[in-house]
C-alpha cells in the first residue's frame, strides 16, 4: 500500500496574511490541485491530510464536491512541520499501514509535481527504502564562512535542491521519526531523519516547476502555470 501524507498545517509566515491553502485558482482552492494529483495517481492507495482544524470543513467539502475518493483521514497538525508529519505517520498506522508499505510526505504548497515523478520516487523508494525528488542546481554554488567570505566553489553537478514528495518505507519512517523524537532532533525535511540512521537515500531528479509556494510571488507563478 502506498499512502500520501499531505501536510497543510503550516503558518506560512512569509505569505504576509495570504492563506495559500485556501487560495482560489480557477474557482478551486489550492489544496484541491495538490490532492487531486495523488487522488488520480494509480499507484496511490490512500491520502491523509494533516491540517489546521479550521481547514477540516473545507477539505471534507472539497473531497465530496470534487469526488476525491482516496482521502482516508484528516488529522490536526502539530507545532512544527516534523510534528505534523509524525502525526500523519501515526494516522497511516491507524488505517492499516504495515512494514513494506510506502509513505509519501508531500507539502500542500507543492501543487505542480508531475504524475511520472511520483511514479519514479515510488520506484526508487521501493528499491532503496527511502527516496526524494530533487531539482538539480542550475547556478554556481559558493560556500562562505561566518564573515561572508568565499571558502570554496561547490561542484553543482553534485548539488540538488530537496523537493517533495519524499517516500520512506513505513517501518523505516517509524524508526526515523521515533529516534528524532527521542533525541529532540528537528530536521529540515523528512529524509534527513533517515540520514541520521545512516541509511541510504536515493534522489530522483524532478522538474523545476515542482517548487514550494513560500511567497506571494510564488503563488502568482503557480497560478499562472495552472491557468
Amino acid at each position: 500500500m502506498n499512502i500520501a501524507i499531505i501536510l497543510a498545517a503550516g503558518v506560512g509566515k512569509r505569505m504576509k496574511g495570504q492563506d495559500k491553502v485556501l487560495f482560489k485558482i480557477k474557482g478551486r482552492p489550492l489544496f484541491f490541485y495538490t490532492a487531486n494529483i495523488f487522488d488520480k495517481h494509480p499507484r496511490i492507495d490512500k491520502i491523509i491530510f494533516v491540517a489546521k482544524k479550521a481547514y477540516f470543513k473545507n477539505i471534507f467539502s472539497a473531497a465530496k464536491h470534487y469526488k476525491l475518493r482516496k482521502i482516508a483521514r484528516v488529522v490536526e497538525g502539530g507545532k512544527e512541520r516534523q510534528d505534523s508529519a509524525f502525526l500523519g505517520l501515526a494516522a497511516a498506522g491507524e488505517i492499516g499501514a504495515k512494514k513494506g508499505d510506502l509513505i509519501l510526505f508531500h507539502n500542500v504548497a507543492n501543487p505542480m509535481v508531475l504524475p511520472e515523478e511520483i511514479s519514479e520516487v515510488l520506484a526508487a523508494a521501493r528499491k532503496y527504502k527511502a527516496a526524494l525528488l530533487g531539482s538539480p542546481a542550475k547556478d554556481t554554488i559558493k560556500e562562505v564562512n561566518k564573515g561572508g567570505f568565499l571558502v570554496r566553489t561547490l561542484d553543482r553537478k553534485k548539488i540538488f535542491l530537496a523537493q517533495v514528495p519524499q517516500a520512506i518505507e513505513y517501518s523505516l519512517a517509524k524508526a526515523a521519526f521515533l529516534a528524532a523524537k527521542k533525541d529532540k532532533f528537528y530536521g529540515t525535511d523528512d529524509v534527513s531523519l533517515v540520514e541520521r540512521l545512516q541509511k541510504k537515500v536515493k534522489i530522483v531528479p524532478c522538474s523545476y516547476k515542482n517548487i514550494k509556494i513560500t511567497t506571494r510571488a510564488d503563488l502568482k507563478m503557480i497560478e499562472s502555470l495552472i491557468r
